[in-house]
């Protein structure tokens, strides 16, 4: 028996107990046999897990994945909490998995050397399972990470490897047929690129419109996707109840575990559905076509269909790795991601305007010699109605000035709930903007940062707002950590600020014929000139308002101080 196949003697045990009695003891002496041959080993396991009643060994199963497993080991200290939930999460999804599935995965995490490392056993076992890889993306690209942690995930991330280059190139040929030969089709025999349900792949093919060889990529949902897809999204929701209904075993602040599962599952049936991917496609080539500094892949029609996307290939790398020696290269970079994935759609004249909800660095790249930005993967956008954008400006200007009211007033509009009728809700958001004010600096701006930070505490105490401003704020959440690694000094309110007055710039002369209540909010900025005599009527309030809270914080620490002095000095008193 080869030294890498040597079967870990406490795997055995845990993997004996669930077998029937036979198997059990043929397991076994085969495991001592030092004769035996690799192909022999891997039959007997196999025949041995097959043998198993899966639905009634479920628990038991969990506790082997766990036990070859150990994932919480991969957690640092400063998360130790977070260790029994990514423990179980693995476990259950494991466990839920069909017999068909399940087998080979435990067949190969048996036989895998007993000194392989955690991460390269993790990668082994979620090969080929997108739910799984969809939520380590989404932890990693949390920018409020350790740092090492971090980095370690985005490593795992970009390890994907579960399908051959030779698998897609044969799906391809499968649809497309005499289209390669018609266009001249060449692909090239390596994958470019492998995410959690598809694979890119570059090709040249003759435009006959160009009357030239052009450069183009596939994007090909992986074969097994749509066989395994189901189950998966069912296994999903099983472990937001799992956890739900398990909550008291975990020391964790109060946290919308099924929140999380909706999300996972709500990006995956996305990203599996090409065609909708491709009309976004499209729509965002035509918006961006006629900004200088960024560019959107084209789509090619003629070799797409429902589970392959065809695009031009745009040169550029990620925008981490992008003019890594200059500072000023890297701000404007980052200042035109700020314009494209926010200030644009966020001012657009469209009653709905989409955006691109996915912005984490594997999607945005750069072109260093023309210094655009690049905006792909077009699988997950969403929309905000011009309303929506309307009442998120007044919002911001809201905090800005650190006007209550107005800041209530928005939020109203925003929410799904009436908060002029609900009184108990429109306490319980009073009282939330309250205590947001009462924490914030006066010394600072507030911006777009911390309207997302009063929204997501209003969001968790139960006030209901819509999925896409729900999605807008994730977007800003996951831009923000991208904008940290490119140009942390870079301010994304001042280039939004800047946006906005070079628009409302061009409003002025329109302006001007309009009395100061007009309520029009035809203008780009969405601002009606009403909206801009209030907000004008409100700025000399501000200086009142800083200068209340300074002296409120003032006070309130002179009082924590007394009262500390005070706890000090009693037992001498008492003396």
């Amino acid at each position: 028996m080869t030294q890498e196949k040597v079967l870990d003697a406490a795997m055995i045990e845990q993997m004996i107990a669930i077998l029937p009695a036979k198997q059990q003891v043929a397991l076994f002496a085969l495991a001592m046999d030092e004769s035996v041959t690799d192909e022999q080993i891997e039959r007997a396991v196999r025949e041995a897990l097959e043998a198993v009643d899966w639905d009634s060994q479920r628990d038991q199963i969990r506790g082997l994945i766990g036990h070859i497993m150990p994932l919480e080991t991969l957690v640092p200290e400063i998360y130790s909490e977070w260790r029994p939930v990514v423990r179980d999460a693995v476990a259950f999804v494991g466990s839920r998995l069909s017999t068909e599935r399940l087998v080979p995965k435990l067949v190969e995490q048996m036989l895998l050397p007993a000194d392989m490392p955690l991460e390269q056993r993790l990668l082994v076992l979620i090969s080929q399972m997108p739910s799984l890889q969809k939520i380590g993306q989404i932890v990693a690209r949390n920018p409020n990470l350790d740092p090492s942690f971090r980095t370690e995930l985005t490593r795992l991330e970009n390890a994907i490897e579960d399908v051959r280059p030779e698998e897609i190139r044969a799906e391809i040929e499968r649809q497309l047929g005499k289209h390669l030969k018609t266009y001249r089709v060449e692909i090239q025999e390596v994958i470019l690129a492998e995410a959690s349900v598809s694979a890119v792949v570059r090709f040249t093919w003759w435009n006959p419109v160009s009357r030239a060889t052009e450069h183009g990529v596939f994007k090909v949902l992986k074969p097994y996707i749509l066989k395994y897809f189901p189950e998966e999204m069912d296994i999903l929701q099983g472990l937001a109840m799992f956890f739900d209904e398990n909550r008291h075993n975990y020391t964790l602040p109060p946290v919308g575990f099924r929140e999380v599962m909706d999300d996972v599952r709500r990006l995956l049936e996305r990203e599996v559905n090409l065609p909708q991917e491709q009309a976004n496609l499209v729509t965002a080539y035509d918006r961006y076509d006629a900004i200088s500094g960024v560019r959107v892949p084209h789509l090619i029609r003629e070799l797409s269909t429902s589970t392959i996307t065809a695009m031009s290939e745009e040169v550029g790398l990620k925008v981490t790795d992008a003019f890594p020696h200059s500072t000023r290269k890297r701000e404007k970079m980052a200042a035109r991601l700020i314009e494209a994935l926010i200030a644009v759609p966020m001012f657009a004249p469209e009653e709905q305007s989409f955006f691109h909800a996915d912005p984490h660095a594997g999607n945005l790249f750069a072109n260093e010699k023309t210094g655009e930005v690049i905006l792909l993967d077009w699988a997950l956008s969403e929309k905000l109605t011009r309303e929506q954008r309307r009442q998120t400006v007044l919002l911001a200007l809201g905090v800005a000035l650190r006007d209550e009211h107005r800041v209530f007033d928005a939020i109203a509009a925003l929410s799904e709930d009436d908060l002029y009728q609900n009184e108990a809700k429109a306490h319980m958001v009073r009282g939330h903007i309250a205590e947001f004010f009462d924490a914030l600096s006066p010394l600072i701006v507030p911006g777009f940062a911390q309207v997302m930070t009063l929204l997501d505490g209003i969001a968790f105490s139960g006030t209901r707002f819509p999925a896409s401003l729900l999605m807008f704020r994730k977007v800003l959440f996951t831009l923000e950590g991208v904008l940290h690694d490119i140009a942390p000094e870079l301010s994304m309110d001042l280039v939004l600020a800047r946006h906005a007055l070079k628009l409302m710039q061009r409003e002025i002369p329109a302006r001007l014929f309009r009395p100061l209540t007009d309520t029009s909010t035809t203008f780009r900025t969405h601002l009606s000139n009403f909206d801009l005599t209030a907000i004008a009527m409100g700025i000399p309030l501000l200086g009142n308002r800083l200068w209340l809270q300074t002296a409120e914080q003032i006070t309130d620490r002179g009082l924590e101080e007394l009262q500390r002095a005070l706890l000090k000095i009693t037992p001498a008193l008492s003396e």
